[in-house]
C-alpha cells in the first residue's frame, strides 16, 4: 500500500483517446461526491458507477459464462438504467468495451466509479489508471447502518475491508504511477486543494466549475462536520469491534487509531453480531420493499422460476430508485 503514490504519479497525461481512469472506493466512501465534482469540469466525463463492467460469473471450469453474464445484465438496476444494448455477437471482452464506448463523451478525459473487483481491471483496460479513494473505515461502517446494508458496525464495514483487499491485488498487477491516492476527508476539508494535483494526475488544470455541483445534484457543498463522525456518534464498544476487525488496514491506509480497547468477539459474540445484523437488514428490506415483495423476492432466489424473478428484481428495482440519493 503506497499512500506516497499520488505525489510520484502522474508522469504522463491521460488525455482523449482510449484512455481511461478508474475511481476506486469503497461504498460510502465519498466516490458519488467526487463524481460530481468531475462530471462539472469541462474537459471531464463520469458517467457514474460501473460495478456491472467486472462481474461476469464463470462456470464450473473456471470460464466466463458470457450467457449468465447477459441474464445478469438484463436485470441489474444500474446497467439498465444506462440504455446500453448488449451485442449478442461481441465476447465479453469486446462487450465490455462497447459499453464503455457507449458512454465516452468524445474529447473529454473519461472517468469510471468502481466499488469492488478492482483486480479484474486490468485484463480489459491494461492501460487504464486509478484513483484510490479512501475513507475511514469507522464512517463508513456507520454510514451502511442508514444505508440498510448492514444491522451493525462490526458487519458495516466487510464491504470496505472487501474494496481495500481488492484494490491490494490490483495494486500487485500495475505500477505505483498509474495510481492516485486521495482521502474523501482531504477533499471535504479543502476540495480544491484536494483536486488541483488530482486534476493534474488525470491531464487538466483544476476547474472552479467542479464546486458547482450543489446548484443541480442533491448533494451540499462540502462540510467539515461530516468528518469524523465516528468521534460523536460511536459508542467505545463499536469502535472497537470496528478497529478490531480491519486491524492492521487502519494504520497503512493513514488513519490513526482511537486509543480505544481494541475487541474481538468470542464465538457467541460473533453469532449474536450476525443475528443482529440479519435482523437489521431485514427491517429495512421490509419497510423499503412491504412484506409482499420481501415475500417473493425470498421465493424467486430460491426457486428456479426464472420469469417470477425477472418480474419481482424490475419491481425492486423501481422502488430502489426512491432511496437513492
Amino acid at each position: 500500500m503506497n499512500l506516497e503514490s499520488n505525489h510520484k504519479a502522474g508522469k504522463g497525461p491521460a488525455r482523449g483517446g482510449q484512455q481511461i481512469i478508474f475511481v476506486c472506493g469503497a461504498l460510502r466512501s465519498g466516490t458519488t461526491l467526487l463524481r460530481l465534482m468531475l462530471k462539472h469540469h469541462l474537459q471531464m466525463s463520469n458517467p457514474g458507477e460501473m460495478d456491472f463492467l467486472f462481474e461476469c460469473p464463470t462456470g464450473a471450469d473456471g470460464k466466463r459464462d458470457i450467457e449468465a453474464y447477459k441474464s445478469f445484465l438484463r436485470l441489474n438496476r444500474i446497467f439498465c438504467a444506462t440504455g446500453l444494448p448488449i451485442d449478442e455477437t461481441l465476447d465479453y471482452t469486446d462487450l465490455v468495451h462497447s459499453f464503455v464506448a457507449g458512454v465516452r463523451q468524445p474529447g473529454k478525459v473519461m472517468s469510471v466509479n468502481l466499488h469492488r473487483n478492482f483486480e479484474r481491471v486490468p485484463e480489459i483496460f491494461p492501460d487504464a489508471r486509478y484513483i484510490h479513494l479512501l475513507r475511514d473505515p469507522r464512517d463508513v461502517a456507520r454510514s451502511s447502518i442508514g444505508m440498510g446494508w448492514a444491522g451493525n458496525v462490526y458487519h458495516g464495514v466487510d464491504h470496505w475491508i472487501d474494496s481495500e483487499r481488492s484494490f491490494e491485488k490490483l495494486e500487485g498487477q500495475i505500477g505505483a504511477d498509474k495510481i492516485y491516492s486521495l482521502k474523501n476527508e482531504d477533499l471535504i476539508a479543502d476540495a480544491e486543494r484536494a483536486l488541483t494535483p488530482l486534476c493534474a494526475f488525470m491531464g487538466v488544470p483544476y476547474d472552479a466549475r467542479m464546486l458547482t455541483y450543489p446548484e443541480n445534484s442533491t448533494y451540499s457543498a462540502p462540510d467539515v462536520a461530516l468528518v469524523n463522525q465516528w468521534r460523536r456518534l460511536q459508542s467505545e464498544r463499536e469502535v472497537g469491534l470496528v478497529e478490531g476487525k480491519v486491524g492492521m488496514m487502519l494504520r497503512a491506509r493513514g488513519y490513526e487509531p482511537s486509543g480505544y480497547k481494541v475487541l474481538i468477539p468470542n464465538r457467541f459474540e460473533r453469532m449474536r453480531l450476525q443475528t443482529g445484523n440479519r435482523i437489521g437488514r431485514l427491517r429495512t428490506v421490509l419497510r423499503r420493499y412491504g412484506p409482499v415483495l420481501t415475500g417473493l423476492d425470498i421465493v424467486s432466489r430460491r426457486l428456479p422460476l426464472p420469469g417470477l424473478r425477472e418480474v419481482v428484481q424490475r419491481r425492486m428495482n423501481e422502488k430502489a430508485v426512491q432511496f437513492l440519493k
